[in-house]
């Protein structure tokens, strides 16, 4: 069914002054002119709303990216230092084995040499 008559007040509109002064009678030009150019002021009034708010996220999207940057390169270079640190470690325990299988050895000869061989 078609509507006749001006548009009902929405949500606000009531309190735009000369939106609900044409209530009852017939549509003119100029307000549906003004009507509009409220719409326009509105459109562009959120449109600089939402303008304003993509630019601070992408700021704030750089912002996260230079932190990453930051946050990986210092964990590439803590990785880097445990890399080396697992290597000085693992060569440590070689080189540990190999002095305790000397100190065996040792041990071993001073024991061979305390051995005596009695004439029966």
């Amino acid at each position: 069914m078609a509507q006749t008559g001006p548009p009902e007040a929405g949500c606000g509109d009531a309190a735009k002054p000369g939106l609900r002064e044409h209530d009852g009678a017939p549509l003119t030009r100029s307000f549906m002119e003004q009507l509009f150019e409220s719409l326009r002021d509105d459109l562009a009034t959120l449109k600089q709303e939402i303008t304003a708010n993509i630019k601070e996220l992408k700021r704030e999207v750089l912002d996260l990216g230079q932190l990453l940057d930051t946050v990986e390169q210092a964990q590439d270079a803590r990785e880097e230092e445990l890399d080396c640190q697992r290597r000085e470690l693992l060569a440590l325990q070689d080189k540990n084995q190999g002095l305790q299988y000397h100190i065996e050895h040792l041990e071993n000869r001073q024991h061979h040499s305390n051995i005596r061989v009695k004439r029966v």
